[in-house]
């Protein structure tokens, strides 16, 4: 009897025990199934995002192919492109020294600085901050240069030619130099409002300096420059004409196109000195 009842109990035993081996092998598995489900999801999503880089590598390949021939196109169309003639600088250039037009230096200088300037532009606001100082101290205040500006405003500049006829009414009242210093230190804010205000703090006559803003004939004045630089072939600012002084006239002008720092101007006039 006894061993019949330890049959039965070791029995049980057994199937308990087989049956918790059971429970846990079910739950390892379905463990396993969902962490190769996670994976699966993770590896497809994966590879749906180096399908998508290899997607942007292609058309990256495929842009940069057509920059690359672009390139090549420009350059052979370049290439095929003869040059244009430039424009040969005239013989001599006359020059205006009865006052009319703004200068400095003495009479007796044997070279002439012929500037086209718009004050409305920032290259020639960079020349006279940056470059004209050194020229005005080394070759102007010692007599070997007279310099003289003309007015050649931008027709994309809208304020340039009310500014250029500022700067020639100051001159009138013998301050044209300081006008176009404040003309380009406000260079971002001209208007005729600001002229007045400018007039006005170089202490200038308010009521000749508004009777001369509304003077056609100043407009006329800065039109004719316009011509002349038209006809020299200068199409940008600032530009600049360089030459020895021949009675009233520039002779053997050489040209200088664009903000160019002190030294290309040093290099050209006393290149010009030590001519012959």
């Amino acid at each position: 009897m006894k061993s019949t009842k330890l049959l039965l109990l070791l029995t049980l035993v057994v199937t308990i025990t087989a049956c918790s081996k059971t429970n846990t092998s079910l739950e390892q598995e379905q463990k396993q199934e969902a962490q190769a489900s996670q994976q699966t999801e993770s590896q497809q999503e994966a590879n749906a995002a180096i399908l998508a880089i290899r997607d942007d590598l292609k058309q990256l390949k495929r842009e940069v192919a057509a920059i690359r021939q672009a390139v090549t196109d420009i350059h052979k169309i370049a290439m095929d492109t003869p040059e244009p003639t430039a424009k040969p600088l005239p013989a001599e250039l006359a020059l205006n020294l009865d006052g009319n037009d703004p200068l400095l230096g003495s009479e007796d200088a044997g070279i002439a600085i012929v500037e086209f300037s718009d004050f409305q532009c920032p290259y020639c606001k960079r020349f006279a901050d940056q470059t004209f100082p050194a020229i005005k101290k080394n070759y102007i205040n010692t007599g070997k240069v007279r310099y003289i500006a003309r007015d050649f405003p931008l027709d994309f500049h809208p304020q340039a030619q009310g500014a250029a006829v500022a700067a020639n009414c100051a001159l009138t009242q013998g301050a044209y130099w300081q006008m176009r210093d404040s003309l380009f230190s406000n260079i971002r804010d001209l208007s005729p409002e600001r002229y007045q205000q400018l007039a006005s703090e170089l202490k200038l006559d308010l009521e000749q300096f508004k009777l001369c803003s509304s003077d056609k004939s100043h407009i006329e004045e800065v039109t004719e420059d316009q011509g002349l630089a038209a006809s020299l072939g200068i199409s940008g600012t600032p530009s600049f004409f360089i030459g020895r002084i021949k009675g009233d006239k520039l002779v053997n002008g050489r040209l200088i196109v664009g903000a160019q720092g002190y030294q290309t101007f040093s290099t050209v006039i006393d290149s010009i000195m030590a001519a012959p």
